[in-house]
């Protein structure tokens, strides 16, 4: 029996193209605006009705079977009123409907290279709202960008996601050195761990989170911070030496200390965004030649 689509919504047909054409049920949902579940809900409706099965799921993304391929040229060419409605969508879609852009990221990250991109960024998509999310735990990455929470994730970390849709951009490697303000204190070229028993050393929550932590036996006065913002205004009003980028380090005027037997530790920020999301990789493409 031949199908015909005008027998069925605009859009359950709209929805049908869009996952034929994308391949993938998560890039067609993102394209849409609609939630995953409610895009695979309306494809089991859409079977079921028809009484056919028009998709076959493998871990590659969606393969059209022979009804489906039948379906997908039909709804393409469309009659008038699909045509009308389709040209339509697309008009509202890229120049009236406004666009949520959430993006999650440290303060630290924020400041250094996000904010100097906003401008540009701004003007570029004046029909997208951006918002700035709270910050996102490395274990929640994929959940956030997979239920299209966040858009946009960028963090200190070495976290890898061997996930096809997911896209990993490193943005700057950064090494991490103990830094202190000149007009507080000084130091001999070469400092020793011993020099320092006295002085409280200001580490990040995650260096000295693991009770083994080398720094938690190698220094006698450790200072807890939650952010690397903290961080550098104490060491900038005095209070101890910090362990900080040696980008946040040249910016505020510190100088890094030579300690004997510290090994650097590197970290790398990087972005995470859904390899549909186009905005987020021009916002990452242009955080990246703003750095260059």
């Amino acid at each position: 029996m031949e199908l015909n689509v005008s027998n069925y919504s605009y859009d359950a047909i709209k929805y049908f193209i869009s996952v034929a054409s994308h391949g993938s049920l998560l890039r067609a949902s993102y394209s849409l605006g609609i939630s995953q579940s409610a895009l695979s809900q309306s494809m089991k409706n859409l079977e079921q009705n028809l009484n056919v099965k028009l998709f076959n799921r493998n871990t590659r993304g969606i393969i059209l079977t022979n009804e489906g391929k039948k379906l997908y040229e039909l709804a393409k060419k469309g009659d008038n009123y699909f045509q009308e409605a389709i040209i339509s969508t697309l008009r509202t879609n890229q120049s009236i409907s406004l666009k949520t852009f959430k993006i999650s990221a440290p303060q630290s990250i924020l400041n250094a290279y996000v904010f100097p991109v906003m401008k540009n960024m701004v003007e570029k998509y004046n029909n997208v709202n951006f918002e700035f999310a709270p910050y996102i735990k490395e274990s929640d990455i994929v959940k956030n960008l997979q239920n299209q929470e966040i858009d946009l994730i960028i963090d200190k970390t070495n976290a890898k996601f061997v996930l096809k849709e997911i896209v990993e951009r490193i943005i700057v490697e950064n090494n991490y050195y103990f830094a202190f303000n000149p007009n507080y204190y000084e130091f001999k070229d070469e400092v020793t761990f011993s020099d320092l028993e006295k002085i409280p050393i200001i580490i990040k929550e995650r260096d000295g989170k693991n009770d083994n932590s080398w720094m938690k036996t190698s220094f006698k006065r450790l200072m807890v911070c939650r952010s690397d913002e903290n961080i550098i205004s104490l060491v900038k009003k005095g209070v101890g030496i910090g362990l900080c980028s040696d980008t946040l380090t040249e910016n505020e005027g510190l100088k890094i200390l030579n300690l004997k037997d510290y090994n650097p530790t590197k970290r790398t920020v990087e972005a995470f965004y859904l390899e549909a999301n186009n905005i987020a990789k021009e916002f990452v493409d242009e955080i990246i030649n703003n750095i260059s």
